[in-house]
């Protein structure tokens, strides 16, 4: 992933500041053809991913974030995407002049119904300053309607954070009820965040009713980013060794031997490897020699732990 977050002696103190998860659009192909949905558009689906066209879902692989896209129609349904729209991964700059990071982003435009894209489920543990940044980019045209009928002209895009834990959401963009020219968003990239709850499961939600092919919302830059304690736990149940690691495998324990989920971050804060084990090994053969912080969940415990690899 493109953005790496500055870490000053990170592994020399108790208390450091990683990039959690985030996207930037990079790590997908781009097919320079529009999208067409093979679904019903009369109906409220989930959006396939179709060969040798763009991107509209990504499974992440444990570097960026991964995402999902549905479809939901009108009152009275229209062509929805299945007339073929530009949505997805997408290197065209031409509206937005260049991307605000790296050379791809992702474009949501004229889907004819409700466009609704959804990230991976987020966990925040023991981060009490965790937040979400990212950038978007509301291409500049004539907008219509007001945004609060479901339905063709009453143009709305939304941008929301969800608290899965405490069932809130909190808007970071919302037109609804305004007409978007009226906004002063349009023509420009602007960086938005929200802070985090600590504790808790987030997503990411972008929600974008247009009707014609210049009504496009980009999205960019996206990051989640929060504090780690090294070595002050709460809950410190988890026994890491050998460590320093020397045959590509360290032994991660606990009383209860459950299913950890296991995150990597190198000493910029990088995110480099995201998995779950099942037992108490880890392969670490793919890392270079060096020190990193590892970072350990389990049934709602989490522990940050330093890890030397040799």
């Amino acid at each position: 992933m493109k953005k790496i977050t500055f870490i000053a002696a990170i592994f020399l103190s108790a208390l450091s500041y990683a990039q959690i998860a985030g996207t930037s659009f990079e790590e997908p192909g781009v097919f320079t053809i529009q999208y067409v949905d093979t679904g019903d558009a009369t109906t409220a689906h989930d959006l396939a991913s179709n060969a040798d066209e763009p991107f509209v879902n990504y499974t992440s692989t444990g570097g960026e974030m991964g995402f999902s896209a549905r479809y939901e129609p009108y009152d009275e349904p229209g062509d929805g995407l299945t007339d073929g729209d530009w949505v997805g991964v997408t290197s065209f700059a031409g509206d937005v002049g260049a991307f605000s990071d790296g050379v791809q982003g992702y474009g949501i435009g004229d889907p004819d119904g409700n466009f609704i894209l959804e990230f991976d489920v987020v966990e925040i543990s023991n981060s009490p300053d965790a937040v979400l940044t990212m950038d978007y980019y509301v291409n500049e045209t004539g907008y219509e309607g007001d945004g609060t009928e479901n339905a063709s002209g009453s143009d709305r895009m939304r941008i929301y954070l969800k608290d899965l834990t405490n069932d809130t959401e909190t808007d970071i963009l919302n037109t609804e009820g305004s007409d978007i020219n009226d906004l002063g968003i349009e023509g420009s990239w602007i960086s938005a965040s929200v802070d985090l709850p600590n504790n808790a499961s987030v997503q990411l939600v972008v929600e974008v009713r247009t009707n014609s092919g210049t009504e496009t919302l980009y999205l960019d830059n996206i990051s989640i980013d929060g504090s780690l304690n090294v070595g002050n736990n709460t809950e410190d149940i988890f026994s890491v060794y050998p460590n320093p690691v020397t045959n590509g495998y360290v032994n991660i324990s606990s009383p209860s031997n459950g299913e950890k989920n296991i995150a990597v971050y190198n000493i910029l804060g990088k995110q480099i490897m995201n998995t779950t084990i099942t037992s108490d090994r880890l392969n670490v053969s793919q890392l270079n020699s060096g020190v990193y912080m590892l970072n350990i969940s389990e049934n709602g415990i989490s522990s940050t732990k330093n890890l030397v690899i040799k």
